[in-house]
C-alpha cells in the first residue's frame, strides 16, 4: 500500500522542498539590491591622522594630572571646577578614542 503522496507537508513527491537547482522560483534577491550587504570601507578611510593618537593619550594623562593638582592643592582650595575640567578633558580622550583607527 505505497502512496505516491509526500510524507512531509511542503515537500514534492522527490522529497525536495526547493526545485534542483537550489533556486525558490524567483524568489532570490541578491544581499546588496535588498540592503542587507554593506561595501567594504576603502582601506585609505580606515586610517586616523598621525596627531590624533598623541592628542588622545595627551587629553586622557593631561586630566589626570589636572584632578592630581587640584586635589595637592596647587591650584589654591582644591575647587569642584578643577575636577570638571580634569573629567572633561578624560572624556574628550576617551571620545577621541572611539574613532581612532
Amino acid at each position: 500500500m505505497a502512496s505516491s503522496s509526500p510524507s512531509k507537508k511542503g515537500r514534492s513527491a522527490a522529497g525536495r522542498a526547493t526545485p534542483k537547482g537550489g533556486k525558490a522560483l524567483g524568489r532570490y534577491t541578491d544581499p546588496e539590491s535588498s540592503g542587507r550587504y554593506t561595501r567594504a570601507t576603502p582601506s585609505s578611510a580606515k586610517t586616523s591622522p598621525r596627531w590624533w593618537g598623541p592628542v588622545m593619550l595627551g587629553l586622557m594623562i593631561l586630566g589626570v594630572v589636572v584632578i592630581l593638582l587640584n586635589y595637592l592643592s596647587v591650584f589654591g582650595s582644591p575647587s569642584g571646577w578643577g575636577l570638571l575640567v580634569g573629567i572633561v578633558m578624560i572624556g574628550g580622550g576617551f571620545l577621541m578614542a572611539t574613532g581612532y583607527r
